[in-house]
């Protein structure tokens, strides 16, 4: 039966206007009702594979801790890219990384300068996101701006054109959860940059710390908050 932690990830390739994200995936259940699965190995069976068309492979395995005799759990998230090739458009710069925020403000483009990091010539936090990712691959932009405009467009039919403010932004549970998926995917393709720090990510009232080298604690709270939601059936946007 598919883990409790998985079931995000399956409903997120369920879904059809997300499926645009996926270029293939193994063992997730079933997910496979809309994309064809490759042959797993003996000694993969227990391992959770996700490859994006941005870049970027996101992959769980569970394991046996011969010591405990228990499962552990470890999360891998590399790219399909050398590390010189995340960014393509500029040469590697000697200044510190830089740390960045993203979270869903209607009528921007969802990503900021941390507070702390921003410097006195750059005004203000707002970032330009078709300006900021012309350093990446072309596709880390295109699905990015797309997962803004899903959230905008929802935003636009469900609260805007009705007046009910109140109104959640998406209009199932489903959709709410396979979003996050989408944005946390992104901003983990994003923090891969070698000028990039770490991005926090919001989604409701929980925040995120995305840093290279600390996949794994981060991306399972990420899953157990969303398959909670689904669980309860409960929206927060």
């Amino acid at each position: 039966m598919i883990s409790d932690l998985i079931k995000p990830l399956a409903l997120f390739c369920r879904q059809s206007q997300f499926q645009r994200y996926i270029r293939r995936i193994r063992n997730l259940g079933d997910a496979w009702r809309s994309f064809t699965e490759e042959p797993l190995p003996e000694s993969d069976e227990r391992a959770t594979l996700l490859e994006t068309s941005f870049g970027l492979v996101f992959n769980i395995t569970n394991a046996l801790d011969e010591q405990s005799g228990s499962d552990t759990t470890n999360v891998e998230i590399t790219t399909q890219e050398s590390p010189a090739s995340l960014m393509t458009k500029e040469p590697p710069s000697l200044d510190p990384p830089r740390h960045y925020r993203i979270f869903a403000d209607w009528g921007t483009d969802f990503l900021w300068r941390d507070p702390d990091d921003l410097r006195d010539e750059e005004g203000d936090c707002m970032l330009d996101a078709e300006e900021f990712l012309s350093a990446y691959l072309p596709s880390v932009f295109e699905h990015y701006d797309a997962w803004v405009d899903t959230y905008t467009e929802n935003f636009n039919e469900r609260r805007n054109k009705t007046g009910d403010f109140h109104a959640f932004t998406f209009a199932t549970v489903a959709e709410e959860v396979a979003w996050n998926v989408a944005g946390y995917l992104l901003a983990w393709r994003i923090a891969m940059a070698p000028q990039v720090g770490r991005i926090e990510l919001s989604v409701g009232d929980s925040k995120y710390l995305i840093e290279k080298g600390k996949e794994t604690s981060v991306t399972l709270e990420f899953l157990r908050d969303q398959a909670e939601m689904l669980a309860k059936g409960e929206r927060i946007a």
